[in-house]
């Protein structure tokens, strides 16, 4: 059983199990059957059968936490596999040790759904949260990646529990609100943009073919003393995808150029236009800040206090750099697009090789294909301007629920004011927020205590957590069964917060194993067995951490067993 265990946290097909065995028999390994006869267990169906009694193990503890814990929320995400079979993605968030250890966002379940309807997922998520016994008194958020099917007013899965739940409260994932938001940025000039990419694309494509292009251009990165580095494609379901592509764009440039000039003449006309370059080496700057903000809102335990601040930040750089300025200084703190601008002189590109030659390289003023604009210096700046204001448009309108999560910084004492008047001001306007927003029932936290035990508890959690995160400040709090005997209803409003998710990142993590589990070549992998694999998986418990001897049991009872030849 643990060898299916360790094929199953190494993505190793159970067909690889026979082998396994055998070479554990070969170097002499007690207790291995002597022969491969039938009754030895050591096929793949044995192999599958002990697999889905290890993941129903390793499930039940998992559930008996989550029902352990006082309140969980419910991260959930539909996609289909490459078999093209629809399948909806459970994750849940919930506080361990029954509501006083640190939160865990764990995999529970990989559901068939027929469609991809809100009537469908909703019963799907119902059956689940009946067949695993979970009180839905409980359950305080539903976060989704925000499809209308999830998040539909009148249709939605969310407005189907919250008609019978209306404590239940949604969230709409941060980091997809994030990529939406740069998207925003391309209403006003979508064809530009779009030729863009296509220049980038065909630089993807244009080397993908060759291999002595390949070996062209990595001749030519070592004249300019480059590191080897490859042209990427754009995804238009990768959140990272096209700001990776302009800066390794920016970063190859001088290469490109140079082998285009010689061999690629009608797409070296397009690539040295001034405004493509300009809009390349812009977009290498500003998409990546937008990503370093992204990856910040993928993060597997992010801090929800800091969102409000990594915002504001970004905006801030961006009205710094190419809003707040006039032609002269725009872009001037931005790296890529400060140096174009500064090797653009008289209408001519230069680059410098590692030996100290000058290569130039003609720029044109005119307009890109498909537009009408006259491709000027200021033409570009106005285009890059609008731009920018539809990304900061975006993200002020998306992100509304801010003062929710700023809110949450009353259990964070790092963001505590320093004098003691504005403290007892803002934790008294934080706790009003949380209580009004989130629908607190009366039955599950006394409202009156929580609002009578605030200034004490505030006072205590700067004192013994001073300068903490609000997990952090979490740990310090529960070291001590006194602050529960103190501060009882402030504490089931800190759990309660600690499990409102602002991500479903984890979602598109776990799609992301399931598709590596579910390879082209193991794409017949039925729903029961995929899912046990991603549970073990994504789990990654280890072997130390199973009761084995259950397992076992479980397996002998699931059927009749004969007994394994061990001579």
């Amino acid at each position: 059983m643990k060898i299916v265990y360790f094929c199953a946290l190494e993505d190793i097909p159970l067909e690889k199990y026979q082998s396994h065995c055998r070479l554990l028999r070969e170097l002499g390994t007690p207790n291995m059957p002597a022969s491969e006869e039938y009754g030895s267990y050591m096929n793949a169906v044995s192999a599958r059968e002990m697999l889905l009694a290890i993941k129903h193990h390793v499930k039940m503890q998992l559930i008996l936490d989550i029902r352990a814990s006082p309140f969980y929320s419910l991260l959930i995400d539909e996609s289909t596999d490459r078999t093209i079979k629809k399948h909806l993605i459970i994750y849940v968030l919930y506080v361990t040790d029954a509501g006083k250890g640190p939160t865990k966002c764990a995999f529970v379940e990989l559901l068939a759904v027929e469609n991809a309807n809100a009537k469908c997922i909703y019963e799907a998520i119902n059956a689940f949260i009946n067949e695993n016994m979970l009180d839905i008194r409980k359950l305080i958020v539903i976060a989704t990646d925000g499809a209308s099917v999830m998040i539909g007013h009148k249709t939605g899965v969310l407005s189907c529990f919250q008609e019978s739940m209306p404590h239940i409260m949604g969230v709409h994932c941060i980091a997809h609100r994030q990529a939406l938001a740069a998207k925003d940025g391309f209403i006003t000039h979508p064809h530009i943009f779009a030729f863009v990419d296509k220049v980038a694309n065909k630089v993807y494509s244009w080397l993908g073919k060759s291999s002595k292009r390949h070996e062209e251009l990595w001749w030519s990165m070592h004249e300019y003393d480059m590191l080897d580095s490859r042209a990427l494609q754009i995804h238009a379901v990768r959140w990272l995808s096209r700001g990776q592509v302009m800066e390794r764009l920016v970063n190859i440039m001088p290469t490109i150029l140079h082998q285009w000039e010689h061999g690629e003449k009608r797409w070296y006309k397009n690539i040295t236009i001034f405004s493509v370059q300009f809009m390349i080496h812009f977009l290498a700057d500003v998409l990546k800040e937008l990503n370093k903000l992204i990856m910040e809102f993928q993060r597997h335990e992010m801090d929800v206090t800091r969102i409000s601040a990594m915002l504001n930040f970004t905006i801030e750089k961006f009205k710094r750099r190419y809003l707040d300025v006039d032609v002269q200084k725009f872009g001037h703190d931005s790296p890529h697009l400060s140096s174009l601008l500064q090797m653009t002189k008289d209408s001519m590109l230069f680059y410098e090789d590692a030996s100290g030659q000058s290569h130039a390289h003609v720029l044109r003023f005119e307009e890109m294909p498909m537009d009408g604009d006259n491709g000027s210096l200021d033409e570009c700046i106005s285009i890059a301007k609008a731009y920018i204001k539809n990304i900061l448009d975006g993200l002020n309108r998306r992100f509304e629920d801010l003062p929710l999560f700023n809110a949450f910084k009353i259990f964070s004492p790092s963001s505590y004011p320093v004098d003691v008047y504005d403290r007892e001001k803002m934790t008294q306007e934080w706790l009003n927020r949380i209580i009004n927003r989130l629908n607190i029932d009366s039955h599950m936290i006394d409202i009156h205590k929580s609002i009578n035990e605030r200034e004490d508890f505030c006072g205590m959690l700067c004192r013994v957590a001073q300068h903490k995160s609000m997990r952090d400040a979490w740990v310090v709090s529960n070291e001590s069964k006194s602050w529960w005997d103190l501060y009882p209803e402030m504490m089931k409003i800190w759990q309660l917060c600690l499990v409102i998710p602002p991500s479903t990142s984890a979602c598109e993590r776990g799609f992301s194993r399931q598709n590596f589990i579910k390879s082209v070549s193991r794409s017949s992998l039925a729903l029961d067995t995929l899912d046990a694999l991603m549970l073990l998986s994504i789990d990654g418990r280890g072997s130390s951490s199973i009761d084995w001897k259950d397992v076992f049991q479980a397996w002998l009872n699931a059927k009749k067993r004969r007994a394994m030849p061990l001579e």
